[in-house]
């Protein structure tokens, strides 16, 4: 069995000697010492600084700290302070001892001989190509700035590909009235209405229009996306809904809804008997919900077992991670069901 060994000397062997005696023969400012060396911790954060280290400044303080002069003190003396001489002074295009050679793997080689090859067929017109090839650093700069751009950004561009140009959606031009009165004679033939982007519906018709939805059985998909909606209109949709048991998407974004409207409106369709299955409310006027409504309309989510499809956008994570479980579910108790399997 092998002996301890420390400093030169057997530990095992050594006589036992108290731990006050030691502490005896050191003087204050070495047991000082040893203890700053004990206590010290620079990883420790929850300490000020002074103290993560063993050193003690025992001089006294010359005045109040002038953050300000303290850095202009600093500057005027790193300023005043040579510059050490280069052992070997700096010569452009001159390459010393060892050369970096890099290494690549097949799919890096691949992936560089692809933006080579689409680089090579990205090119411009002969002339222009020529042009751009001789104009000098003072010219490119000269030319971006004519067409208030960066250099970088210029050159860029000038290889880029020619945007393509998409025709605008048409103008939406579905009827309010008319959706009014067949929503109001429940018309079988109804099943998806569409008024988005439909400026200028008066408050009092969009109330009548979601008014409407207590006595219909046909209307399965709501759509009135960017319709300036307000809370008294949402409102009046609440009642309705209450009734409604046909609509099964329902789609309010880029309106003018409040927070707490959102939150009454998920916590009725949790309470009341419907067969929503896809809501969405994204893109209201005030996006930031806040902690307590957020939690309100996760709270009403997971009381709807109904619900499968939400757009909204979240703040919180734990939030979000409890409508998106509860959503999963849904979704997995709709296959068990299918399946004939016993749902909980």
């Amino acid at each position: 069995m092998s002996r301890t060994v420390a400093f030169g000397r057997d530990i095992l062997g050594a006589p036992d000697v108290d731990i006050e005696d030691l502490l005896a023969c050191l003087s204050s400012s070495e047991v000082q010492c040893m203890l700053d060396e004990l206590a010290s911790d620079p990883d420790d954060k929850h300490v000020p600084p002074s103290v993560r280290n063993a050193y003690r400044c025992e001089k006294k303080a010359t005045g109040e700290l002038n953050h300000g002069s303290l850095i202009k003190h600093i500057k005027e003396e790193s300023l005043a302070s040579p510059d050490k001489e280069d052992i070997v002074s700096f010569e452009a295009g001159i390459k010393r001892g060892k050369i970096f050679v890099p290494t690549y793997t097949d799919e890096e080689q691949e992936e560089m001989n692809r933006k080579a090859e689409i680089a090579e067929k990205v090119k411009l017109d002969p002339e222009e190509e020529e042009a751009l090839a001789a104009a000098s650093l003072e010219d490119v700069m000269a030319l971006a700035d004519i067409l208030n751009t960066n250099p970088q950004n210029f050159i860029m561009e000038a290889y880029a590909n020619p945007l393509q140009y998409f025709e605008p959606d048409p103008p939406n031009s579905t009827d309010p009235k008319a959706v009014l009165d067949k929503l109001s004679i429940n018309d079988q033939e109804v099943k998806d209405v569409n008024l988005n982007n439909i400026s200028g519906i008066e408050e009092k018709e969009m109330c009548s229009i979601f008014d409407a939805l207590r006595r219909n059985s046909s209307l399965t998909k709501l759509s009135v996306v960017n319709c300036d909606i307000n809370d008294f209109a949402v409102s009046t949709l609440i009642l309705a809904l209450e009734e409604n048991q046909s609509l099964l998407s329902l789609n309010l974004e880029g309106n003018r809804i409040s927070p707490d409207t959102l939150a009454s409106l998920f916590e009725s369709l949790a309470t009341c008997r419907n067969g929503l299955i896809e809501v969405r409310v994204a893109g209201q006027a005030q996006e930031k919900m806040g902690h307590r409504v957020e939690s309100r309309i996760a709270d009403a989510v997971v009381k709807n077992p109904r619900l499968i499809k939400l757009g909204i956008k979240f703040e919180f994570k734990e939030v979000m991670n409890r409508v998106s479980r509860h959503l999963i579910k849904n979704m997995d108790n709709i296959r068990r069901k299918r399946k004939g399997e016993v749902v909980e």
